[in-house]
């Protein structure tokens, strides 16, 4: 059963620098449970996004949360390039810090979604800030997971806005856009999160210069992998600041009064286009059948109140867990 008061969340990730972000969040906040993780291809390879995510577990005290090594390419098609240029070769800021002592469970990824959602039925918010293959290949093995799980929020798209990987396409959707559609199409209680808000919420580099003094293992970890993430966006922007795409995606999944606006339309994933492969589609006109609609795109977000609380938390030692 849930602990009362606090969100249980199944979080499946890719851990470059924004995911650790989100995770530090997850495994601080005393908020939210923490079931399991699953690791995926997306900003590096799988085996190194599955290094990242045990090493981000021992840096905050929490051995116990089971992490599932996941998919190693797209549904279909090779493996496209990955994000080592955002993220560094080793997904942390080209820090290549030394291996961690734990280990994965030995469970697929895929495999762990599928038998948590049939142990704590209608109980787990799940959390996708990654390419969503693993989440594809889960509901492939069993359909039935999609009225299981509570619900879905994930990271990816951009509605009204233009792309990061593409002229119009967001990071997360671009890699895996057949896995994208099948989760669309699931049916289950779904929210998106895309660039529309998440590059509205910036995290600069004095904000990560008072993480840093904060003495909090989070905090020291961050400011040190971030040198590298910040200048590639310095590059872009012209501004040593940073999207805070993941945790933002995460912190509404906890919560909900975050997404200020977030309209239920009609979405889907352009699959062919010779330019638009991996857009995604929303049906935002007013007259559009609601019965057609299948997701919450989130396009308005509290990000002052957000980004308050996650410095907060992450300025804060792990707390104690009975």
């Amino acid at each position: 059963m849930a602990d009362v008061g606090r969100t249980p969340l199944v979080v499946d990730c890719d851990t470059g620098v924004d995911d650790a972000m989100a995770l530090f969040y997850a495994l601080l906040a005393p908020e939210v449970e923490l079931v399991a993780i699953g690791t995926t291809w997306g900003n590096s390879y799988v085996e190194t996004t599955t290094i990242n995510t045990l090493r981000l577990l021992e840096i905050v005290g929490r051995p116990e949360v089971p992490v599932a090594m996941g998919a190693s390419k797209p549904l279909l098609g090779p493996l496209p390039d990955l994000a080592h240029g955002v993220h560094g070769e080793d997904g942390q800021g080209n820090t290549f810090l030394p291996p961690p002592s734990l280990r994965p469970s030995g469970e697929s990824a895929a495999a762990q979604l599928v038998r948590l959602a049939h142990a704590r039925p209608h109980e787990l918010v799940l959390v996708p800030i990654a390419p969503l293959t693993n989440v594809a290949t889960a509901l492939a093995l069993d359909p039935e997971i999609a009225r299981l799980y509570r619900e879905v929020v994930l990271m990816g798209g951009a509605y009204l806005t233009h792309g990061n990987r593409s002229r119009f396409a967001e990071s997360n959707i671009w890699q895996d856009p057949e896995a994208a559609q099948v989760v669309l199409e699931a049916g289950w209680p779904l929210t998106l999160v895309g660039l529309d808000v998440t590059t509205k919420v910036l995290l600069d580099q004095p904000m990560l210069d008072r993480l840093r003094d904060s003495g909090s293992p989070a905090g020291r970890h961050l400011h040190r992998v971030t040198d590298f993430y910040l200048t590639n966006y310095e590059r872009r922007w012209g501004r040593r600041a940073c999207a805070l795409h993941d945790p933002l995606a995460l912190a509404i999944a906890v919560d909900r009064s975050l997404a200020l606006r977030a309209p239920r339309v009609r979405v889907d994933v352009e699959l062919r286009g010779t330019h638009t492969r991996g857009m995604t589609v929303a049906d935002f006109r007013p007259w559009a059948s609601p019965e057609e609609a299948n997701a919450q795109v989130v396009l308005e977000a509290d990000g002052p109140r957000f980004l308050e609380r996650w410095m907060r938390v992450l300025q804060q030692p792990a707390p104690a867990r009975g």
